[in-house]
């Protein structure tokens, strides 16, 4: 499961439009369109057409709008859809920071 939180720029006359195409995709959800160009949308992986299509690859299409400037990705989680039962063999996702400092890392 994927979850981004992104701000998409266009230019003001172009907003409404582009937060109507975007409010269409799958997976999309518009939070806020201020009227100034600045549109923050927060797109999760979904399905489309019976395929599954990842909250990267939206964003990656959104970016490609003639009417986009730019994108800026300043939210995201990536995980398991549900945390993993107590004593199962599921990758603990915060280990990984431990591997890669040559100093464990004491708690704070």
């Amino acid at each position: 499961m994927s979850i981004l939180g992104t701000v998409v720029r266009t230019r003001p006359e172009h907003a409404a439009p582009v937060a109507q195409r975007l409010a269409g995709l799958p997976g999309v959800d518009l939070a806020l369109n201020p009227g100034d160009g600045r549109l923050v949308a927060v797109i999760e992986d979904a399905w489309a057409d019976g395929r599954p299509v990842s909250a990267a690859a939206t964003l990656a299409q959104v970016a490609q709008w003639p009417e986009v400037m730019g994108t800026s990705l300043v939210y995201e989680y990536s995980g398991p859809d549900a945390p993993a039962p107590e004593g199962s063999d599921a990758m603990d996702y915060r280990a990984w920071r431990d591997s890669l400092s040559p100093v464990p890392r004491t708690p704070t």
